[in-house]
């Protein structure tokens, strides 16, 4: 089973940074998830609101800021300080400064963002066709459409599907990821029924779980069979298998 890190190692470090990334790599994580937006100049910048306040001291919106601004601007970690050390990404920085053998789920957010998704599948694609060649890469989205047109352009990247239980709910997890071409399957821990596990499986499609950072949570969804959890405690769940293999 998989331990991917929320927005890195995010219960500990500022999250959607470098700093928590490196810590997550450093406290055993397979796999870090991480957000994607467009900065005004429609460069991928990592960070997962639409807009600043909620862990900088910045107002207004993601893309209404520059890449240049956004890598100098701090992010509040999870005591409410601002570091200054830890500040927003661009995704290219993080493709560098990510170790190759730890994997990246990188979420695209296309929510309040009036530009085409045109845009960001052009974009990312060209950062992410060499990436996806040298290390376990998945691009995941509630954007569905988005999915299909990234599948459409870039057919050798991995996809991953996630649900969103207000537009989902009754539809088939199998169906929603095929009709994205996607070979994961992602929801959050209350969403989950345990008949999906079974029926992903048969037709081998990965079900990875977010929401979830007790050890008694981690060692049941082991114990059923899902391929990943997606934790803001990468150290938690590693101590919690080492300890229940």
């Amino acid at each position: 089973m998989l331990v991917i890190a929320h927005r890195g190692s995010s219960g500990a470090a500022p999250e959607n940074t470098l700093a928590a990334f490196r810590r997550a790599v450093r406290e055993g994580a397979d796999m870090i998830e991480l957000d994607v937006r467009l900065s005004a100049e429609g460069e991928p910048v990592v960070f997962h609101d639409r807009r600043l306040e909620r862990v900088t001291g910045l107002r207004g919106r993601v893309r209404e800021r520059t890449a240049a601004e956004l890598e100098k601007t701090p992010v509040r970690g999870p005591s409410g300080r601002l570091h200054a050390s830890a500040c927003i990404p661009r995704l290219a920085a993080v493709l560098r400064g990510v170790p190759r053998g730890t994997g990246l789920n990188i979420e695209v957010k296309t929510d309040g963002d009036r530009r085409r998704s045109g845009v960001m599948v052009n974009r990312l694609g060209k950062l992410l066709r060499a990436s996806a060649r040298k290390r376990n890469l998945l691009v995941s989205s509630f954007d569905h459409a988005f999915l299909r047109r990234l599948r459409g352009k870039q057919p050798a990247i991995a996809l991953g599907a996630l649900y969103a239980a207000a537009r989902d709910r009754g539809r088939s997890p199998v169906r929603l990821a095929r009709r994205c071409g996607a070979t994961a399957f992602i929801c959050s821990h209350a969403q989950l029924q345990a008949r999906w596990v079974p029926m992903l499986h048969a037709v081998n499609i990965a079900l990875l779980v977010y929401g979830v950072d007790h050890p008694s949570q981690m060692l049941s969804l082991q114990r059923r069979g899902v391929d990943g959890i997606i934790t803001n405690f990468p150290a938690r769940l590693c101590r919690a298998l080492s300890l229940h293999p």
